[in-house]
């Protein structure tokens, strides 16, 4: 019998993007520790991705206080 999977998502990014120009994307990007942002336009989706991503690097859930980099 193989162990449980202890890893869980911490983070989630759920992107629309309609394949016409003309129709509004969206996205939203939300983590556990409270971080919570939306994005309503072709301008604003990849700033949202960027800032997801840069999240990351900085969530207390991801680097939890006395831990070291690898």
């Amino acid at each position: 019998m193989n162990a449980p999977d202890s890893r869980q998502a911490v983070r989630w990014l759920h992107i629309v993007a309609p394949p016409s120009p003309s129709a509004p994307a969206s996205a939203r990007s939300w983590c556990q520790c409270g971080f919570e942002r939306t994005a309503r336009d072709r301008a604003g989706v990849p700033a949202l991705i960027a800032a997801h991503t840069a999240h990351a690097a900085v969530c207390p859930l991801s680097h939890p206080e006395g831990s070291k980099a690898a």
